[in-house]
């Protein structure tokens, strides 16, 4: 599961843009807590293979529901499941994206009702990007999106069963580059980003609210008895 992300250093991010997919510069302030159906930026290619950045919406509606209150539209994808679900089947094929990030939030159950959200990044504070598939845009709603997840790492077990399928710099452009993808393919893609790549930070409960998007969402608090 992924709930929440955040994109805190957009400056680093154009810069990582620029390296790697030669996209020009695009204009976005910081965002702390990003929540679903907000309108986002993703990275994907055209027919020829050239990356641009498009702003789309968190919460992938198929492409065959034409009405205006769709009944679905997932955040999050099983990554097992692309192949078998009738609404990703098509779009692992031909609607790859990627979306940056430089952090995302779980919520570790704790006793009863209780829950500790969690700041989770690279160790080295680098930006990365989440797997994911998009719908195009119709006459009555924006392009829409949903992250892959994938069982968790050994730092993330211990938080939450699932994880969200961060593509490595290496893989990014194979991601998204236009033509199909084998179910071993995605096997390999899909692999838990190493644990001992990452950090989990105890935050205060200020991210459960989406309406709170500022850096107080990911100062540190004590770790959680």
């Amino acid at each position: 599961m992924c709930g929440r992300y955040r994109i805190k250093d957009t400056d680093a991010l154009t810069e990582e843009l620029r390296r790697i997919f030669k996209i020009p510069d695009w204009v976005m302030g910081p965002r702390y807590n990003i929540a679903p159906s907000q309108e986002l930026p993703v990275v994907v290619t055209d027919d020829a293979g050239k990356a641009r950045v498009a702003t789309m919406r968190w919460g992938l509606v198929p492409f065959w529901d034409k009405s205006e209150k769709p009944k679905i539209a997932p955040i999050n994808a099983r990554a097992e499941e692309a192949f078998t679900k009738p609404m990703f089947r098509q779009s692992i094929q031909k609607r790859r994206a990627l979306i940056p990030a430089d952090g995302f939030y779980e919520w570790k159950r704790l006793q009863g009702d209780q829950k500790q959200p969690f700041d989770i990044c690279l160790k080295d504070g680098s930006r990365f990007f989440f797997a994911g598939i998009y719908e195009e845009a119709t006459e009555i709603r924006p392009a829409t999106y949903l992250l892959f997840t994938t069982r968790p790492n050994s730092l993330m077990a211990e938080i939450h069963n699932r994880m969200p399928v961060i593509i490595t710099a290496d893989r990014v452009q194979q991601w998204i580059a236009p033509g199909p993808v084998s179910a071993e393919q995605l096997v390999e893609f899909t692999e838990p980003c190493p644990a001992e790549q990452m950090v989990a930070r105890p935050v205060s409960a200020l991210v459960n609210n989406p309406r709170n998007d500022t850096p107080d969402c990911i100062v540190p608090v004590s770790d959680a008895k």
